[in-house]
């Protein structure tokens, strides 16, 4: 075998590797892409649930709805004029 085609081999087993490292570098960024995508998808269903969330805190802290809870559910009362009773320093 002539220094030529030992060259020619070795510069074929080179090309094979740079074309293994290629395509599985492709593949290996095809992954991490759908795993971002995926993990965008995460992110837009979080931020979705929190929009929720805040719209369902709202509206179960709103002053009319615990007086009505308050009235309804654990019979309480506003109290009369003379049970209020003022402190001032």
């Amino acid at each position: 075998m002539s220094w030529q085609s030992g060259i020619t081999v070795v510069l074929a087993a080179i090309l094979v590797w740079v074309l293994v490292a290629y395509i599985f570098n492709q593949n290996e960024t095809r992954k991490v892409f759908a795993e971002t995508q995926k993990i965008e998808k995460q992110i837009l269903d979080i931020n979705a649930e929190f929009a929720r969330l805040q719209i369902e805190k709202s509206t179960l802290v709103a002053n009319n709805r615990i007086e009505k809870v308050a009235r309804e559910q654990l019979g309480m009362k506003m109290p009369e004029e003379e049970q209020i009773l003022v402190i001032t320093r």
